[in-house]
């Protein structure tokens, strides 16, 4: 799979936007170690905030039975009104998982993963390779009542499209998700809108990691405020609406 965003207009969006280095990434990059969960979470966040990002909500998870890792990120455009919701609005998901194995290699080395197990090893070496960690960005879109009984696919496809219409590589990486929902004696209403995006990790240095978190956030830069235009949620100021999340920032970032 191929960068979502060609290197130099990431080299443009990252020259416009002043982004500062943390300490511990460059020297990673220096040491050419792996990068640790931690560190990685901390540069994502701070991207985020630097590019002042609206950030809504952000959840960890620990998977008791195989020690993966896990992150949620919920980011919503600027200046979006909070305080009356009859549905979330538009927002954008970034989720990542980081397995078990990882971990183990990001703090003890490779070397010590070759002394101690050489089978753990080549298994470490073929998932590192053939299956690469990824940012994946899934949008989920309000639709007003009418797009939900009329359920028109091909007019909400083209209007999707029209939004990621000017970003790289959507022929292969661009997935649009409708969800059908049926209860007894009414007709089938339109659920759920979401467009998933995927912005792997092509290495385990700081360079690398870079590339795909400046994507992702070139990204939401340019997208997030055209979905809220587009994708406006309903409003109901009598019945009870959602309460507004408080962004906490991730312990390990």
């Amino acid at each position: 799979m191929r960068p979502a965003y060609p290197r130099e207009d990431r080299e443009r969006f990252v020259a416009s936007s002043g982004i500062i280095e943390i300490p511990v990434i460059a020297d990673c990059a220096r040491g050419q170690a792996m990068l640790t969960y931690e560190q990685l979470i901390s540069y994502l966040i701070e991207h985020l905030e630097r590019q002042q990002i609206t950030i809504a909500h952000t959840q960890e998870q620990l998977n008791l039975h195989n020690l993966g890792r896990s992150l949620q990120v919920i980011c919503l455009p600027q200046q979006i009104d909070t305080g009356v919701w009859s549905q979330p609005p538009s927002r954008a998901v970034i989720s990542m998982h980081w397995p078990a194995e990882f971990t183990v290699a990001s703090i003890h080395g490779q070397p010590i993963i070759d002394a101690l197990n050489q089978i753990v090893a080549e298994q470490l070496h073929e998932l590192r390779h053939a299956n690469p960690m990824v940012f994946e960005v899934t949008y989920f879109l309000p639709l007003r009542d009418e797009e939900q009984q009329t359920a028109d696919f091909d007019h909400l496809t083209e209007k999707v499209l029209n939004i990621f219409a000017d970003q790289p590589n959507i022929d292969e990486n661009l997935e649009i998700n409708f969800i059908m929902r049926r209860r007894i004696a009414q007709p089938p209403v339109l659920a759920q809108l979401t467009v998933t995006r995927l912005f792997p990790v092509f290495g385990w240095h700081a360079e690398q990691v870079e590339d795909a978190i400046n994507a992702l956030g070139y990204e939401l830069n340019v997208v997030l405020p055209r979905l809220a235009k587009t994708f406006q949620p309903a409003r109901n100021e009598t019945e009870s609406t959602l309460d507004p999340q408080f962004y906490l920032r991730p312990p390990t970032a």
